[in-house]
């Protein structure tokens, strides 16, 4: 019976992406098990940013609840066979193809940084966009970035230096804090 848990069931097999507010969302069911990964439109990347394993059991079907209940108790809670059996590869790759048909922005449409900064969110424009070019390719985004915005090298330095001050940025990625700056701003232009 433990077998069975780690095989999709057929109603679920073959997950699609779907939106939902400002995330894209994949779910796939294993047995007793929801494998569910979300990854936010507006991130500046194109992987999930969250994987989330838990038990799925439920619904009018008492039988099927005893059955299911039966394989989670019997894998006392969940399985790392469960754990190897996710297709993370499989599951990025789609999130990259589910937000390149994306309407509302593309990977490779610029954040609108201000050529002041001024606010939080002005930070945060800012590495979020540093982070986009990175990973769009872009050798060097800091000098690339200064230049756009005609500024020089220094002062590009400082303005990193202060979102690392205000918490948005930790010298590889956008921090949690300015991951939800930036989810609202999304929001805000959504709604525009």
């Amino acid at each position: 019976m433990v077998d069975l848990v780690n095989k999709p069931t057929p109603q679920d097999a073959g997950p699609e992406w779907q939106r939902e507010g400002v995330e894209i969302v994949w779910r796939e069911v294993y047995g007793p098990w929801l494998v569910e990964a979300r990854c936010p439109v507006a991130a500046p990347f194109t992987g999930p940013s969250e994987l989330k394993i838990r038990l799925n059991i439920g619904g009018p079907d008492k039988d099927e609840i005893f059955r299911l209940m039966d394989e989670a108790l019997e894998t006392d809670g969940i399985p790392a066979t469960l754990l190897r059996q996710i297709p993370l590869a499989e599951i990025k790759a789609g999130a990259r193809a589910a937000l390149a048909q994306q309407e509302d922005r593309a990977m490779n449409d610029p954040y609108p940084v201000p050529a002041r900064c001024r606010t939080e969110e002005d930070y945060t424009l800012l590495v979020a966009e540093l982070v986009r070019m990175r990973a769009t390719g872009t050798t060097a985004p800091q000098r690339e970035l200064a230049g756009r915005l005609g500024i020089g090298k220094a002062t590009m330095s400082e303005r990193i230096k202060r979102s690392k001050e205000l918490g948005l940025w930790d010298g590889q990625k956008l921090t949690e804090k300015a991951s939800a700056i930036l989810t609202q701003w999304h929001q805000d232009q959504e709604g525009d």
